[in-house]
């Protein structure tokens, strides 16, 4: 009996055809060789959009670093003699005139990078691009456009959609556009949506993911905005090893579902490219599953040691043991971020976690006894949580103070979670649903979906639970966040000893979260509240989807 995947099985495809190889012997001699900037080569604009994520205290560091989606796009076609920019917005007190602004100033191709909380952001910029320059083409990219490709293709501007990993096709594409034959071409290159010049939609046979990680270039930090700001490149940075997951939790999104890896050597090589180039101090590996392999995970720890460079991973609970976690002390880990989600066996079964509230436990307290700090990711609202399971959930978090992030089910596009919504009616709008995706801060005020049928009050107080038993981040004495941020819940001190080193004693007095402002205009949507009088009543209406309106209703059906 065939797999069922929870993803697109167009995701799991392999980038195996002579085309392919072709671009990756391009992209690895381009990295040893790169081509001069060619001023007759069309300009590359790439926008990274406003996020409205907030960072707990200690983690500000991850809403300005520079991310890996974005410099490999940007490297690949700069080693290739394109003339790049990356206009960063993220923080930007006025993001869509910057954007807008920058646009104009010289771009011959457009590309933007696509979250899922950013698409009425996104789509109001396309309207704008387009409107002054309706010949410039428009390339998404990213996680949203490649899980709702038929939504930006018949709801927004957008002419090419990327689906999954961009650095082939990137370079197929640009290498057309650069030919002046795009038009005959675009049905040809795998991996693609595409809006034709009578307006028509198609799509191509998918590309698939790269088996050789190692053809990746080194990323050019210095193609960022902040290397050459007064604020100045930052000393921590997100990368990875890896991409994909072996699991297929129902939350969860993920755009290359197949687990890839570099070779050690490969992986050594860019570490002292990261340190010896742009003086990385820490770095955020956002590998899904950092240890998942436990001769690949011992091979780079032998590579991280001695490097002077301390770290941070994900990974699954299940996937660590004593000699694992005494090779990741020796090279450097800070803190190791764990996928808890819940407690529950139900919960986690019907999550397909692959996981047990004693692995859990026992993977926690064998991180501490090693001397490496742990964080556990929370989620409040799964499917199948109640009162007593979130009560459970609560009284584990106070008892170790051990949390990392804890935030309301959102359900990604593309996923399990997702596709129940939208069929049994909880998301009556998938615009509408992108839309309050924008308003989303992973904070206790959020508004959320309500899977369960819990008073929304009893979810309010677990999450008010968990949020006061964070531990602070490792970066404390980070001094490269600029003055546009917005801080969140300062918190008395309540007793609870979570100090630590070099966090000192008060570090939640002032504020235990960060967050970019919400994009202009986000503010007006918000969730509308549907369901019976008696679950009106009861306070567990179902959220139906964004709106925009002045006050709150709660309609009640008839």
């Amino acid at each position: 009996m065939a797999r069922k995947w929870s993803l697109a099985t167009e995701l799991y495809a392999n980038a195996d055809t002579k085309t392919d190889a072709y671009w990756m012997d391009v992209m690895r001699n381009q990295d040893l060789t790169p081509v001069s900037s060619d001023s007759r080569k069309p300009r590359f604009t790439l926008i990274v959009g406003p996020s409205p994520f907030s960072m707990p205290r200690g983690w500000e560091f991850f809403l300005t670093a520079p991310y890996e989606g974005a410099t490999y796009i940007s490297t690949v076609l700069h080693n290739a003699g394109y003339p790049v920019r990356i206009i960063d917005v993220r923080y930007d007190p006025t993001p869509l005139e910057t954007a807008y602004r920058a646009i104009l100033q010289g771009t011959d191709v457009l590309g933007i990078c696509t979250f899922e909380d950013n698409f009425p952001w996104v789509r109001e910029l396309m309207d704008h691009a387009k409107f002054a320059r309706p010949d410039i083409p428009i390339i998404c990219g990213g996680s949203l456009v490649t899980s709702v490709p038929h939504i930006f293709m018949n709801d927004t501007k957008t002419d090419v959609a990327v689906i999954s990993e961009g650095e082939l096709t990137i370079l197929e594409l640009m290498e057309s556009y650069t030919r002046g034959s795009w038009a005959e071409d675009l049905e040809n290159i795998r991996g693609i949506w595409y809006r034709t010049i009578q307006g028509e939609v198609k799509s191509t046979p998918p590309r698939g993911q790269m088996a050789d990680l190692d053809s990746l270039p080194k990323m050019r930090l210095d193609l960022w905005p902040q290397y050459h700001s007064e604020m100045g490149m930052q000393p921590q940075i997100i990368a990875s090893y890896s991409r994909g997951c072996k699991m297929d939790c129902s939350f969860c999104y993920r755009t290359t579902p197949q687990v890839r890896s570099k070779s050690p050597e490969k992986f050594e090589e860019d570490l002292l490219w990261l340190k010896e180039q742009y003086g990385t101090e820490f770095i955020f590996f956002s590998d899904l599953t950092f240890t998942s392999s436990k001769k690949q995970t011992l091979q780079n720890m032998e590579v991280l040691k001695g490097k002077d460079i301390r770290w941070t991973c994900l990974t699954r609970c299940a996937d660590v043991d004593e000699e694992r976690l005494a090779a990741m002390k020796d090279a450097g880990c800070d803190i190791a971020l764990y996928g808890v989600e819940s407690l529950g066996k139900n919960i986690l079964k019907e999550a397909r976690k692959g996981n047990t509230e004693n692995i859990s436990i026992r993977a926690m307290r064998r991180t501490w006894d090693a001397g490496i700090r742990f964080g556990a990711l929370l989620i409040v609202g799964l499917p199948g949580e109640t009162e007593e399971s979130l009560d459970h959930v609560c009284q584990w978090a106070e008892e170790h103070n051990h949390v990392t992030r804890v935030k309301y089910l959102s359900a990604m596009p593309g996923t399990t979670i997702y596709s129940q919504g939208v069929r049994d009616g909880i998301i009556k709008s998938e615009i509408d649903h992108l839309n309050w995706l924008s308003i989303e801060q992973a904070l206790y005020e959020d508004e959320f979906l309500n899977y369960n049928g819990l008073p929304e009050q009893v979810c309010r107080d677990a999450y008010k639970r968990m949020y006061d038993s964070y531990q602070p981040g490792p970066v404390m004495d980070f001094e490269h966040y600029p003055e546009h941020f917005l801080y969140h819940h300062p918190n008395d001190h309540d007793g609870q000893d979570r100090s630590t080193e070099y966090a000192g004693t008060q570090w939640r007095d002032g504020w235990s979260s960060a967050s970019p402002h919400l994009a202009p205009g986000s503010e007006r949507y918000t969730l509308k509240k549907t369901g019976t009088k008696a679950m009106a009543d009861a306070g567990a209406t179902y959220p139906s989807g964004a709106q925009n309106l002045v006050g709150q209703q709660i309609a009640h059906a008839k």
